[in-house]
């Protein structure tokens, strides 16, 4: 005796629910890392951040008569960056 689709009882596995997925609680260990995480990626800068800071120190550097080159510019660039972002 065969059953058609209509007669058979519904299996759990396609009952149509959905199953909730569980979230952290606030403060927990995930969280922190994900801030953690996020914190670290906002403050580095972007080349093209550091670029155009260097850039305007190395004219500031030539209009002053001051000794140094592409490298130190890029490189006092980059601090003072993350120095500002850190600030913030």
């Amino acid at each position: 005796m065969k059953q058609d689709r209509s007669q058979r009882a519904p299996s759990a596995v396609h009952s149509g629910k959905k199953s909730a997925a569980k979230k952290s609680t606030p403060g927990s260990v995930a969280d922190a890392s994900k801030a953690k995480a996020f914190k670290e990626t906002v403050t580095r800068p972007t080349a093209e951040q550091v670029a155009l800071r260097a850039y305007f120190i190395a004219q500031r550097r030539r209009t002053l008569g001051m000794e140094g080159d592409e490298t130190s510019d890029w490189i006092a660039a980059e601090r003072e960056l993350i120095e500002e972002f850190k600030a913030a």
